[in-house]
């Protein structure tokens, strides 16, 4: 497969201003010149159209005199010749009169005395009766020469024509000098521009390659990207739509890891679910015998026995526990069924000042949740979840302390959090919080299966069980999800 060949937008936006540039150069260059050009010509041929204007009435005059034998003949004629030769304002390079015939009656040159011109803009000048004027290119007879011819007319009648040529030699030289002067102008506009678009061009790819690394940056394991400030243009419009997207990569990152989270911990409470029942089966059937026998010696008129004493509180934790395992081993079976939130926080109230009326702490219990909502769950498992948490909080909590049950309503989820005075947990140990058989408390008094238990039952009713925790202040939230109300349906 063929590498694909890449222009940045900097480079294009450089070239597309250089061809603009040199085209726009080019013309108004171009148009400089052409328009000083007529400029010029034009100026040269009204100096000489006036100068063969104002010299035609005495010509003719001098032509009527010599017919009437007033002066001598060719005489006037070549002062007037002489005349326009000489003057400085003009590189003239002839001038000669004609007759009607266009026979030459004075010439700068005499040589030509005698001949008859029958060129094309003589010719002209005597059938039209007008001004006329051609430009000659160069020859090699002569530079490139500005022709005038104006007729010798007067009431009609053609005495001939007055012709003068006119150098243009410096006007050309003027207009290559002129033409180099555009030249170096244009180029020093075009190295301007070329300049100043690669500068603007810079100016606006620079913040597009800043945000095309930042971009490339982006990854599952690099999402919290610092952009810099936003611009106020369409860049800025771009960053914001880049934001967008980080979010929804954050969102949906968060969610995928929560999803993989929730599945690892569905699978390892599903097998460790197994391995509890059948763990509390096997140990249940020699507890049993246990019990049997510790009832028996009690039974009997034999003495009390301290050691009696501590195998019949061994066995009644490991029943405590055997019941917990499998509590646990059967958390997937639920049996939901409808009930009013207001219900709910009574019973949670009366159950919590029971399991607590024997700890020297303080029970506040304030439902929040006004509107009642209606609920849809298994009444006995969230039960079991509240009442695990509270006596996990009263535990915590120091003497005179406070455990609060507070109920209420957010975002569609009935919120039940439980708030206690306790050291909290530290940084540390959080993460294991939740995993099963793992406890803070000593030795002998937890078991590390209730909060395991607790996140896998709220689960289950689609909700969640997360904590916050710092010292004297922890609190544990339960959320799930509210039935649709009677105005929602």
């Amino acid at each position: 497969m063929k590498a694909r060949i890449t222009v940045s937008i900097k480079t294009q936006f450089v070239l597309l201003a250089m061809l603009l540039v040199a085209v726009s150069s080019a013309l108004w260059g171009w148009w400089s010149w052409k328009n000083e050009r007529h400029l010029l010509f034009e100026s040269l041929e009204g100096e000489g159209r006036q100068m063969v204007t104002s010299l035609a009435s005495p010509i003719i005059n001098a032509l009527v005199y010599e017919e009437m034998g007033v002066i001598e003949e060719g005489g006037l004629l070549d002062n007037f010749i002489e005349e326009i030769m000489n003057n400085t304002g003009f590189p003239v390079v002839y001038a000669y009169v004609t007759d009607s015939s266009g026979k030459v009656l004075a010439h700068n040159n005499y040589s030509e005395y005698g001949k008859t011109y029958t060129d094309q803009l003589t010719t002209a000048a005597l059938a039209e009766g007008h001004y006329t004027s051609i430009l000659t290119p160069a020859s090699a007879d002569h530079p490139s020469l500005l022709d005038v011819a104006m007729p010798l007319r007067i009431h009609g009648k053609s005495w001939g024509t007055l012709r003068v040529g006119i150098s243009t030699t410096s006007l050309e030289q003027e207009l290559e000098a002129l033409a180099q002067r555009i030249v170096i102008v244009s180029l020093a506009f075009f190295l301007f521009g070329v300049l100043l678009s690669w500068l603007i061009g810079r100016g606006m790819a620079r913040p597009l390659q800043r945000l095309t690394a930042l971009m490339a940056a982006v990854s599952t394991d690099n999402l919290d990207i610092e952009l810099p400030p936003r611009r106020p243009d369409e860049i800025g419009v771009l960053q914001d739509s880049f934001l967008a997207m980080l979010e929804r990569l954050r969102r949906s990152e968060g969610e995928r890891e929560r999803v993989v989270a929730q599945l690892i911990q569905s699978e390892k409470m599903a097998s460790i679910g197994k391995i509890v029942a059948g763990v509390a089966h096997e140990v249940n059937n020699p507890l049993a015998t246990i019990a049997t026998c510790i009832y028996n010696i009690e039974q009997s008129n034999s003495a009390p026995n301290r050691s009696l004493e501590i195998l019949k509180q061994g066995a009644e934790r490991i029943e405590r526990i055997v019941r917990q395992l499998t509590d646990f081993s059967r958390a997937g079976a639920l049996e939901m069924q409808p009930v009013e939130s207001s219900c709910v926080f009574d019973e949670f109230r009366e159950f919590g000042r029971m399991a607590l009326k024997n700890r020297r702490i303080r029970f506040v219990a304030e439902d929040l949740c006004v509107p009642p909502v209606n609920l849809n769950h298994d009444k006995g498992k969230i039960h079991q979840v509240v009442l695990n948490l509270l006596v996990n909080a009263a535990d915590a909590s120091p003497e005179s302390g406070e455990v609060r049950l507070t109920t209420t309503v957010a975002d569609g989820r009935y919120i039940i959090s439980i708030h206690d005075q306790g050291s909290g947990i530290p940084d540390g140990q959080r993460e294991q919080v939740f995993d099963i058989f793992y406890t803070t408390k000593p030795a002998g008094e937890g078991t590390g299966i209730g909060l395991a238990i607790c996140k896998s039952i709220v689960e289950m009713h689609g909700g969640s069980l997360v904590f916050e925790s710092r010292p004297g202040d922890t609190t544990f939230t339960v959320s799930i999800p509210v039935s649709p109300q009677r105005g929602d349906l």
